[in-house]
């Protein structure tokens, strides 16, 4: 994004999609990915607010792009000032074109993008604005990556538990490549869901989703309601390949998880040594660092060598014996917890993980995740 590409055609769909999902309770967060202006007739195009007809889509939108078009020097503060976007979070620090190819420079962008987590924390979903979409090939050391998001970029926004949308634009790809480049993210994020729509005015300009599985189906229905508008003229669902197919085997993967809520009480513990607890009782936990000594065991084993604890915790675990080579069976259980406002403390053994929870969350924890498809199997012994 560049300040003097504000009001043009292009925008006009972007804000008319974000204001859309604004209104049906997404809470946003903008990264404008924002470069320095580069001279160009670039965003000039705003010939479309001459056109009354345009102005059925957004009618309120619609007349304050044209207010803007009057103005000589545009920026995306005004888009933000104006409230253009209902609630949005915004961050517009420039990426800047100078020394991408240096180490200050990858540590530059390092930064940036430190602080636009910093700043968009709040968000359920990212939309990302690049001047030219997604890089499967750049790096933040290639010449021009700072028109780009970054396959990295997507991930860490998507595993710190946010949805992601980013435009991107077709251009001379062929159709075959153009498919590969709006699912090629998962090869990163092996369960995201993936939904696009394009906006054909102007250049083709499309808005390819990065979902969460348990997101999907909402995103789904509302996008399908935004086609259902006066966008359709606009507008158009991009088909993505596999979806169904990968839900499914979410969906059966879940199913064949099965967690195990154990009935002993739990204490996490700093101790000055491990002299006190016997090691061999069951569900005796130790973590040794050069700043500390940690302890997780039954609540009655306490030692009295513990200089802090936290009382209060209890624990599932996952059943069997888990590969090594298994993906985010964790990180889904710990996402669905998080989007019931539990929080989690894990602890991963060869075998298999342990999911505490503080007492008061764990029975809502266990039915939660009963209705996210786990099977749920109490142990009799402990």
């Amino acid at each position: 994004m560049k300040n003097q590409y504000v009001g043009d055609i292009g925008d006009y769909g972007k804000y008319g999609l974000l204001r859309f999902l604004a209104k049906h309770d997404i809470q946003i967060g903008i990264n404008w990915y924002l470069t320095e202006d580069d001279g160009s007739s670039d965003g000039k195009f705003t010939t479309y607010l001459e056109k009354p007809e345009n102005r059925v889509c957004d009618p309120e939108l619609f007349d304050a792009l044209k207010e803007l078009a009057s103005i000589n020097y545009k920026t995306v503060e005004m888009i933000e000032d104006w409230e253009i976007i209902p609630e949005a979070d915004f961050f517009g620090e420039i990426l800047k074109t100078n020394n991408q190819a240096s180490e200050d420079g990858k540590w530059d962008r390092r930064l940036w993008f430190n602080n636009s987590k910093l700043m968009l924390e709040d968000a359920e979903l990212i939309f990302a604005d690049p001047d030219n979409g997604i890089s499967f090939t750049k790096t933040v050391r290639t010449k021009g990556s700072e028109k780009y998001i970054l396959p990295e970029e997507v991930c860490e926004y998507y595993n710190s538990g946010k949805n992601v949308v980013f435009y991107c634009h077709k251009g001379r790809r062929k159709q075959e490549d153009w498919e590969q480049t709006k699912t090629e993210i998962r090869k990163y994020l092996r369960d995201a869901q993936i939904l696009a729509v394009t906006f054909h005015r102007g250049t083709q300009r499309s808005y390819i989703f990065v979902l969460h599985p348990d997101s999907f189906h909402k995103y789904e229905q509302i996008l399908k309601d935004f086609l259902n508008t006066a966008w359709s003229r606009m507008f158009t669902s991009e088909p993505i390949r596999e979806n169904a197919d990968l839900l499914m085997h979410q969906q059966q993967n879940s199913a064949a998880v099965t967690l195990e809520p154990l009935k002993i009480p739990l204490s996490v513990c700093k101790v000055t040594d491990y002299s006190g607890i016997d090691i061999d009782q069951p569900f005796v936990f130790s973590g040794r660092t050069d700043q500390e000594k940690s302890l997780v065991c039954p609540t009655d084993l306490v030692p009295d060598n513990t200089l802090v604890r936290d009382d209060g915790w209890r624990v599932f675990r996952i059943c069997g014996e888990l590969d090594f080579s298994l993906i985010g069976i964790l990180a889904k259980i710990s996402k669905i917890l998080a989007d019931n406002a539990i929080g989690i403390f894990a602890i991963s053994t060869y075998n298999t993980d342990y999911i505490l929870t503080k007492a008061d969350n764990f029975d809502k924890a266990l039915k939660v995740l009963a209705d996210a498809g786990y099977e749920i199997r109490h142990n009799d012994e402990f």
